[in-house]
């Protein structure tokens, strides 16, 4: 369909895309913003101790006092523009009228640029979904990109990648071990409760003879399989019950274009956010932060301006050619409190 035939357009409907943002909004819900472009941030593992017993004859003992660890970070930049051109402002919106919309240049610069904002910020926000939705996942970050490729190790360790002959297959004991790495998280002071799976892994444990057969058996409470679509792309399975743990599962349907991995078109393939074969258990109660470190432009008289904030707009023209581009800047890192509050199994699946 050609938009700018000599037709009358009666309506059209613009097709969006849901904006997703399940991690950043459920495990990086505190935001903190920083003066300088780097973030640095206090790691602390606490220990379980008994208070010991002493002699009355001698008095009280010391206790040891848990240690920290401060990591300093550099934060990425993110920074996408748009620019509008005297060949933008000459196209026709989408659903305006091509004979008589009265709608001058000027008019539709300023409807161009108020959805380019919007555009813009949808990126910035889906990036840090995406940066959120890898942090859960390798507990680590790839900032790559043009002119910049570092990453950022936060010294994860909870990564467990399943040998061969414990993958999920049909007749795998999948509860037994769910059991096991939920003991281990207890033993660090965390009781997890949920599991995000992902497709592959979902379908592996929806579809296992040991946990089916054990649903069937009546007046044994081990869980419950009802599916359930909740908001924001989050997809509720139902729940399994060990003897250890009850952990409510859950599959994320949101998609992300892969810069590194292109089609036979050269255009980025979809790809999962969530890795079809990972499984992520933890608590439903963690919650973490997102930092943003400090923006640094140049205002319309050359002078430097700082601005410690989550999001920068800023705007700025050439006369030959004539443009004005709109850009919105951020320095997102997504910041874990505490880096033994999760648990990642990858390779769940015999196709992996």
């Amino acid at each position: 369909m050609d938009l700018y035939s000599p037709k009358t357009m009666r309506g059209v409907i613009k097709r969006a895309l849901p904006l997703r943002t399940f991690f950043k909004n459920r495990f990086f819900s505190s935001t903190v913003t920083f003066p300088t472009e780097t973030v640095s941030f206090e790691f602390q593992e606490a220990r379980r101790r008994l208070a010991p017993y002493v002699n009355p004859r001698t008095g009280s003992e010391s206790v040891e006092r848990d240690g920290y660890e401060i990591k300093t970070f550099r934060t990425p930049l993110i920074a996408p523009e748009r620019g509008i051109t005297n060949d933008t402002l000459a196209q026709k919106l989408l659903g305006e009228d091509i004979y008589n919309s009265g709608m001058t240049p000027e008019d539709r610069a300023i409807k161009i640029a108020a959805q380019d904002i919007i555009d813009l910020q949808d990126t910035i926000y889906r990036r840090e979904e995406f940066m959120c939705a890898r942090v859960k996942q390798d507990g680590a970050l790839t900032i790559r990109g043009k002119g910049v490729n570092y990453r950022v190790d936060y010294g994860f360790e909870n990564i467990v990648h399943v040998a061969s002959g414990d993958r999920w297959t049909p007749d795998a004991d999948i509860l037994g071990q769910l059991a096991v790495y939920a003991e281990e998280m207890q033993k660090w002071g965390v009781n997890p409760d949920m599991l995000i799976l992902g497709s592959a892994a979902a379908k592996a444990l929806m579809n296992n003879e040991k946990i089916l057969s054990l649903l069937d058996i009546k007046r044994v409470e081990i869980g419950e399989i009802k599916p359930a679509q909740l908001e924001n792309g989050i997809r509720y399975i139902g729940r399994v019950i060990t003897p250890e743990v009850t952990l409510d599962l859950y599959s994320y349907a949101e998609w992300y274009p892969d810069d590194t991995d292109l089609d036979d078109d050269g255009k980025p393939k979809l790809k999962p956010l969530v890795d079809p074969d990972t499984v992520i258990m933890q608590s439903s109660s963690e919650i973490n932060s997102m930092l943003y470190g400090l923006i640094t432009l140049v205002d319309d008289k050359g002078n430097f301006v700082s601005h410690m904030e989550e999001y920068v707009p800023n705007t700025w023209f050439t006369q030959k050619p004539p443009q004005r581009f709109i850009s919105i800047s951020s320095r997102p890192l997504p910041m874990p409190h505490d880096l033994r509050s999760w648990l990642v199994l990858k390779s769940v699946v015999t196709s992996a």
